[in-house]
């Protein structure tokens, strides 16, 4: 399904996409990009809570990579929270979900996304998690 079959995401959101795989991110940038969103890269936790700190009025999304080198998503969640207590979080792995992120799922605190992922998943992930 090609991006222009699929709604636009609305209001232009400015969303931090973090994954420690290049390829991954320059991916999901052209698919954000592509639904009308805005898209700020980071390379792992410690980069996300760096650019988090220093924009966190303006993201409206974040999308954490779980398994990732120096700060794991988990640890980033917990950074990114004392910040902004309110960021709608979505957890994006090719791995079994853990115990914690079950629980933060199960609690409605954070969305979960499976890898590899498509335009649409992408999409219905915003949509569906944005405002918890």
């Amino acid at each position: 399904m090609q991006a222009n079959e699929i709604e636009q995401l609305p209001g232009n959101p400015l969303i931090l996409y973090v994954d420690d795989e290049a390829l991954l991110r320059e991916v999901a940038s052209i698919m954000i990009e592509d639904f009308g969103g805005r898209c700020l890269l980071a390379v792992d936790g410690n980069d996300a809570v760096e650019k988090f700190a220093e924009q966190a009025d303006d993201i409206d999304f974040v999308y954490i990579d779980y398994s990732m080198p120096n700060m794991n998503g988990h640890e980033t969640i917990v950074e990114l929270r004392k910040i902004r207590a309110d960021i709608p979080i979505c957890v994006v792995s090719g791995l079994d979900i853990t115990p914690e992120i079950e629980e933060l799922h199960k609690r409605g605190e954070i969305g979960f996304l499976s890898k590899p992922f498509r335009e649409k998943d992408l999409l219905t992930s915003y949509s569906e998690y944005r405002k918890k």
